[in-house]
């Protein structure tokens, strides 16, 4: 009987140490940069995650099975997170992509599944964890954090690429290992209060390592504060400054007791206020505006373009949240909203949005106000967990000054949401520090030992094989098929060997059938662009490819009937090969979904045009320039099509702005003007630009001169080309052909 016992207690101590393992290998997975997967930066993170919380879990249920103290604490967080997912996973169920919810994509690997395992790691955590797992594990995710702000000073100084393939510099945006600066700034943000709590906790401890604790923690918040800023990301910036600014004042008006903390959170208060002050004083300063973060913070304004592009998608969210206020639209299909009720005034910002950039709005589009009002209630619940608690002699569990960091930290990071969406990085320590306030509020219950045991040691084996099985089935069915997707995908776009071998890879992974299938898909057209102007690829083997590439764009069409994007795709590639009447169908198609998007618009006349409809193409140009007025892209080509059309009154009044702007003396203007022989009509228009813009570049000098030279007035040809001299030095070779060729009526006009 003892050796049944001593095995069972083996059993336990073994289990318990991988859970506890795998809790502690997630702060490690920010370094994770995949390059042997599509999207590097996203999905290794993500599918570490998933595989060590399925892990976690399967010897969690082992455990709790053997050991009632390993058996998840009843809190008010759990059920509000429980009630979160469940929320969730309905309007998942009734929304407008079912699968596309539940698994998300490559680029974003979310959906209800990772939902899901946030909150199984959440359960985990709040089960397992003592104090001084707590403060390991805070003081090792503060080791990762510093590491990679490490990461990023050597971006900074340019000894590392950034992510997104830029240089270093005072300028640069820092990024880490998590290639996308908004992602870095949130994580930022995170480790520097929980850094400050680990700091105000030492203060409450009498310890000889009190000072050693403090100088560690003091570097770190400064090491990562440096990197958040120099992330230049507005939102967590002001996050950190708020959510610091309200910490401290808490501990001011709260903590008059504890002299340290008094003093160090009237320092905090009095250092924001005056660098707020010298900041507002020079924020038109050069030097000033040379540094990165500095200038972005100095440049905030409503009429900033990021700005603007914020409100517009927030009103958007607001039209879709009304056709579906209850449940939602359901997760990843803000595409959806966006292509509906698309913002014709988003012109110059990117055409196919999946996220609000805003957490509320995010939330209220994916789960309606039932999913937006639970997850508040995390916020609140959290809050009110970290205020009201109490210990069985009635006093505080949280102590004045963890309640006043936790509570900056919940602020901060709910303020920078109002402007982001998270990632798998913020997730993962958002959910830790719930776990954090709702085991600590829930008090901690002694191990039980006889009965609550499992009592023979076969049983308990039996217990321990079913969750390792469960576990491998939950593993295999959740990544094995989108990672070896992932892996084919990447294979096809990345070998150079011949063409055949891109296509048939392209096939292989379209037929594994996973998340990532959109993706897949979208890069059967895009592979089929690039090769269109390829001369040396044979017409047959381009018209195959174009063939699969619209393929799979009809099923994606059929998988997303909601989305403009594939019917879109399809129709410019279809276009782009000279399929001028296939390619208008699904341009019609796209329009329909997304009737007021200009880049639809646009490409519908532009296909008019090609067809010989004059007068179809005349409306589309029209109606996309009427929508807004100051996209010059469409007033030009609109321009452009009058001039084909001779409305030569009209188009004399549509360029007046353009010359204003210098965006007259586009090509497309001088291409239709060329069609008529109307040369004069260029220099007279090319003319005025220069007059207006001398700093123009050097290819408008070039046309003007074409223009009048083809007009016959040689000399004055001859003085635009040596006005260009001027203006651009560093082409006078060029510059000097072109004179000799005009002198010598050489030059040739297309």
């Amino acid at each position: 009987m003892a050796s049944v016992y001593s095995q069972s207690t083996m059993l336990e101590k073994t289990l318990r140490f991988i859970v506890v393992a795998g809790i502690f290998i997630l702060p490690f997975i920010v370094l994770i940069v995949s390059t042997s997967l599509f999207f590097p930066y996203i999905t290794g993170k993500n599918f570490t995650f998933r595989v060590v919380v399925e892990i976690t879990v399967g010897a969690w249920i082992a455990l709790a099975c053997m050991n009632a103290s390993y058996r998840p604490r009843v809190s008010a967080l759990l059920a509000v997170f429980a009630a979160f997912v469940a929320a969730i996973a309905l309007s998942d169920a009734f929304g407008v992509y079912p699968f596309k919810s539940f698994w998300s994509n490559f680029e974003r690997m979310e959906g209800w599944v990772t939902l899901a395992h946030l909150f199984a790691y959440f359960t985990v955590v709040v089960s397992v964890m003592t104090p001084a797992l707590w403060r390991r594990l805070f003081q090792m995710s503060l080791g990762v954090s510093a590491f990679v702000a490490l990461y990023g000073l050597l971006q900074l100084f340019g000894y590392v690429a950034l992510g997104w393939g830029g240089g270093g510099g005072l300028a640069a945006r820092l990024d880490a290992t998590l290639g996308n600066a908004t992602y870095l700034a949130g994580y930022m943000l995170f480790h520097i209060f929980i850094a400050a709590l680990l700091w105000g906790q030492s203060w409450m401890e009498v310890n000889k390592g009190r000072l050693a604790l403090s100088l560690m923690y003091g570097s770190v918040i400064a090491l990562d504060t440096f990197v958040l800023l120099f992330t230049g990301t507005r939102g967590a910036i002001l996050g950190l400054v708020g959510g610091a600014l309200l910490a401290s004042v808490l501990l001011v008006l709260l903590a008059r007791n504890s002299r340290n903390a008094w003093r160090a959170a009237t320092g905090v208060v009095m250092a924001i206020v005056v660098l707020g002050g010298v900041f507002f004083l020079a924020r038109d300063a050069s030097w000033l505006r040379s540094i990165g973060f500095l200038d972005r913070l100095a440049t905030i304004s409503l009429e900033d373009s990021t700005t603007k592009a914020r409100f517009m998608n927030w009103s958007m969210a607001w039209e879709g949240f009304k056709e579906r206020p209850i449940f939602g639209w359901g997760q990843e299909n803000y595409a959806a909203v966006f292509d509906k009720y698309y913002n014709p005034n988003m012109y110059a910002q990117e055409q196919w949005f999946d996220r609000v950039h805003n957490t509320i709005f995010d939330w209220l589009i994916v789960g309606g106000i039932v999913g937006l009002a639970l997850y508040l209630a995390l916020f609140v619940v959290a809050l009110l967990s970290l205020w009201r608690a109490r210990t069985e002699s009635g006093g505080p569990v949280f102590p004045i000054i963890e309640r006043s960091i936790l509570t900056g930290l919940l602020a901060g990071y709910f303020f920078q949401n109002l402007f982001v969406f998270d990632n798998i990085t913020s997730y993962i320590l958002f959910v830790t520090v719930l776990a954090y306030i709702a085991h600590r509020s829930a008090g901690a219950r002694p191990v039980r030992g006889g009965a609550s045991r499992v009592s023979r040691m076969p049983l308990s084996a039996i217990i321990a094989v079913i969750a390792v099985l469960l576990v491998w089935a939950v593993a295999w069915g959740v990544n094995a098929k989108g990672l070896a997707q992932n892996r084919a995908l990447l294979k096809a776009i990345s070998q150079q060997e011949n063409l055949d071998a891109n296509l048939e890879l392209l096939k292989q992974a379209s037929d594994i059938g996973s998340f990532g299938t959109q993706e897949v898909r979208e890069q059967f057209v895009q592979i089929a662009s690039q090769i269109f102007g390829i001369s040396q690829v044979p017409s047959d083997f381009k018209k195959q490819f174009i063939a699969e590439a619209v393929r799979e764009m009809e099923l994606q069409m059929e998988a997303m009937p909601f989305s403009a994007r594939p019917a879109f795709f399809a129709g410019a590639l279809l276009d782009s090969y000279g399929a001028h009447n296939e390619a208008k169908s699904y341009l019609e198609r796209a329009r329909s979904i997304s009737p007021t998007k200009q880049t639809i618009l646009l490409k519908l006349g532009i296909n008019a045009f090609a067809r010989g409809d004059v007068a179809e193409g005349l409306s589309l140009f029209k109606e996309a320039h009427e929508l807004a007025p100051e996209f010059a892209d469409a007033r030009i080509l609109y321009v452009a099509s009058l001039i084909h059309a001779r409305e030569d009154d009209l188009v004399e009044e549509l360029l007046v702005p353009l010359i204003e702007t210098g965006r007259a003396a586009d090509p497309r203007i001088a291409a239709a003007y060329v069609e008529r022989k109307r040369y004069d009509k260029i220099a007279a228009l090319w003319e005025k630009v220069i007059a207006m813009r001398p700093e123009s570049n050097v290819q408008v000098y070039f046309s003007l001169a074409a223009a009048q030279y083809a007009s016959g007035n040689n000399t004055r040809a001859i003085e635009v080309l040596e006005e260009a001299k001027r203006a651009h030095p560093g082409s006078i070779e060029q510059i000097d052909v072109f004179i000799g060729q005009v002198r010598s009526g050489t030059a040739r006009i297309e």
